[in-house]
């Protein structure tokens, strides 16, 4: 029995991962979306075909996962994913290699480049949650440098990239809109004038006299 259990961790590396049915089925989904454009077409994760931004998910998200396990910054290093835990094993990339999966094309870069023209444009880097094209991409970027400053992940964001948003003067902690900052401090009016109705009626006695 302990020799069986020995022979298949050793496997963890390049066997089989609890998600293997599903990997296989977006591969397939890939690989079919592919006949349908020009050679070297990325699907858009903006696109309104629901179908290619399914797509453009999947090439992201392993975009992602082999990103972890290449994570060379230093001070991050300690909260890598054992292997055992990586969403994507070496038999899987192994394919993605042969059916030319496109590994040098960069999501983030292509947000970066889009969030500095909105900065060009604007000029800052405040992007409300509604934009379509920037909106999860920066609150994906606070997302994940909260759990960085938690422990709790190393995500794909790395120092490197931290440093460029900075550059620009990507904001990592917003406040209230103003909407919202509006309705708490109406909010407040209507307190004081709840709690204080005798004091501001008689201000307003004075006032007329």
């Amino acid at each position: 029995m302990a020799r069986g259990r020995k022979s298949r961790a050793k496997q963890g590396d390049s066997g089989p991962s609890p998600n293997a049915d599903n990997w296989n089925s977006s591969l397939y989904k890939f690989l079919l979306f592919r006949t349908t454009k020009k050679r070297g077409y990325i699907p858009s994760l903006d696109s309104q075909d629901a179908n290619e931004r399914s797509v453009a998910e999947w090439i992201k998200e392993q975009h992602d996962a082999i990103e972890k396990i290449h994570v060379k910054d230093s001070n991050s290093a300690r909260q890598l994913r054992s292997r055992r835990q990586q969403t994507i094993t070496e038999d899987q990339i192994a394919v993605l290699k042969s059916v030319n999966f496109p590994f040098e094309y960069n999501f983030w870069e292509e947000k970066f480049m889009a969030l500095q023209a909105y900065k060009e444009k604007n000029g800052d880097c405040l992007v409300p949650q509604s934009h379509k094209e920037l909106g999860h991409f920066v609150n994906n970027q606070r997302r994940l440098k909260k759990q960085i400053v938690n422990g709790k992940s190393v995500g794909t964001l790395t120092a490197d990239r931290i440093e460029r948003l900075e550059k620009i003067g990507f904001v990592w902690e917003v406040r209230a809109n103003a909407d919202e900052a509006f309705d708490n401090n109406l909010q407040e009016v209507i307190e004081f004038q709840a709690t204080n109705e005798g004091f501001i009626n008689g201000f307003q006695s004075s006032e007329l006299q």
